[in-house]
């Protein structure tokens, strides 16, 4: 990794949002809207942040069909690089955060509706 990389990335780690956005993606892929549902903001500006994150290679962008859904890159999931270690480490935390469990137990009642419709 090169310094630039490094920059975007910890750039990327820098705000509230973008880290509950990972924080929910830890949990399962999800579509801009269902992000912005979640967190309450408007569509460009879960785009931006979604853009800034790809950007900095922390999540992925998969188009199914007329949707784009949004994952973790799996590089972070390699605990032998520095993405792998702060994602290890912002997973540990994401677990004891009052507003992330808010937002967790909002994505599982989401994830129970679309059990009972399927």
């Amino acid at each position: 990794m090169q310094l630039r990389e490094y920059e975007r990335m910890f750039k990327a780690l820098s705000d509230k949002q973008r880290l509950r956005i990972l924080a929910l993606l830890s949990r399962r892929a999800l579509v801009v809207n269902d992000i912005k549902l979640m967190l309450r903001l408007s569509m460009p500006t879960i785009s931006q942040h979604l853009s800034i994150l790809r950007d900095s290679d922390l999540v992925l962008d998969n188009k199914q069909g007329r949707w784009v859904e949004y994952c973790i890159h799996p590089k972070l999931y390699d605990n032998n690089n520095l993405g792998g270690i702060i994602y290890a480490e912002l997973k540990t935390f994401f677990d004891g955060d009052e507003t992330l469990n808010l937002d967790f137990d909002f994505l599982d009642k989401i994830n129970s509706r679309m059990g009972q419709v399927e």
